[in-house]
């Protein structure tokens, strides 16, 4: 899946790179005949003009080969032996100025995830017989979950992990008695009417993941609809939810993710290119991505917060992960522990607080559910 997936990120730049070339192209030839004078150039075999988008012959025939082959759906068919063929091909083409040109602008590319980078810069290693993923390979590795519908994985913290609140790292300790089971729903099931969402009245908390990075992506709505914005449909999807008879009652976290990815993008892309976000207006000029990237958090989760706050006299908690790394998800699976924890304490009002007053506040003053860093 991996070596398959990176040809599919080479098709997505070639795309691109003949779209920026033939517009470059285009440019100049408006100059000229604005101009009435000749521009030069470099001059390929078949003795047409070149742009920085332009590549030799050899590459402009793997390009339309690969091309063919996506078009046709048979991609599958040459694998696995013609990974190892191509492999030398890839790695040259992807450190190729042209294709690094088109990859700066990998923000007017249709789907290219922002992992192909990743998987790309491993060519090589990726196209070796002896390739064997590594956790980190497996982790950014896409398609690895069903793209629609649910899954089920029941487990528990072993009190011999690390994870575990009780961890004492005696091997013989007996094993755990409280047990989860997390239930993944794809955004894609969700859109289909939500007919089913009946069968969840006994969940204990909706989880709901938010890509910070989406704020300026475009997906299809429905199956051949109009590109929307994916921070709106996210939305979207977060209000339909929580307006769902079903929840409620029960709490909602919101993980908000990919702030490493969020943190390189906002210098780069304002974040009002999102019609839900055009009021952000940061307190000060900011002189660093963190700073910025910080405070466009914190407006967005309380974008958030306002909204289910419109829906819900609950308070919805909100933590910030990074997906791919280990100790960020860690700590989000014991805050979804303390979350529940204190949705318990509440409910058996074991302090005698009011909700407003409990030690888990959630305001965002306070800021324990609006993770600082």
């Amino acid at each position: 899946m991996i070596q398959s997936n990176m040809y599919k990120y080479l098709s997505i730049l070639f795309e691109g790179r003949e779209r920026f070339e033939e517009e470059a192209l285009m440019d100049k030839n408006q100059d000229t005949n604005e101009t009435e004078e000749s521009l030069s150039g470099r001059t390929g075999g078949d003795g047409s003009k070149e742009c920085i988008y332009s590549i030799n012959q050899r590459f402009k025939h793997f390009s339309d080969w690969l091309l063919d082959i996506m078009a046709t759906g048979d991609l599958e068919a040459f694998f696995p032996a013609a990974t190892r063929e191509y492999a030398p091909v890839v790695d040259e083409v992807w450190k190729d100025p042209a294709i690094q040109e088109t990859y700066k602008r990998r923000g007017e590319l249709d789907s290219l995830p922002d992992v192909a980078k990743y998987f790309l810069d491993k060519a090589i290693e990726i196209s070796s017989n002896e390739y064997e993923p590594s956790d980190m390979d497996i982790l950014y590795a896409e398609g690895v979950t069903p793209s629609n519908g649910v899954t089920f994985l029941d487990f528990s913290f072993d009190n011999r992990s690390s994870m575990s609140e009780t961890y004492s790292g005696n091997l013989d300790c007996p094993p755990p008695t409280e047990k989860y089971q997390l239930i993944r729903v794809n955004s894609k099931g969700l859109l289909d009417g939500c007919k089913w969402l009946g069968m969840f009245e006994d969940v204990r908390a909706v989880v709901f993941c938010v890509s910070l990075s989406d704020y300026d992506q475009m997906w299809p709505r429905g199956k051949n609809g109009p590109l929307y914005n994916k921070m709106l449909a996210s939305r979207d999807l977060f209000e339909g939810l929580a307006r769902h008879p079903s929840f409620k009652d029960t709490p909602f976290i919101l993980l908000m993710n990919k702030y490493d990815a969020f943190m390189e993008k906002i210098g780069q892309t304002p974040l009002s290119v999102c019609e839900w976000l055009t009021e952000f207006n940061p307190l000060k000029p900011q002189n660093n991505n963190q700073a910025l990237a910080l405070q466009a958090y914190y407006f967005m989760a309380m974008k958030f917060k306002e909204l289910y706050n419109s829906i819900s006299d609950r308070k919805l908690f909100v933590w910030q992960t990074r997906a791919r790394e280990r100790n960020s998800v860690d700590e989000a699976f014991r805050y979804v522990r303390e979350v529940l924890k204190w949705d318990d304490e509440k409910e058996a009002n074991m302090y005698g607080l009011a909700a407003d007053e409990s030690l888990y506040s959630t305001e965002l003053s306070s800021s324990p559910y609006i993770r600082q860093e």
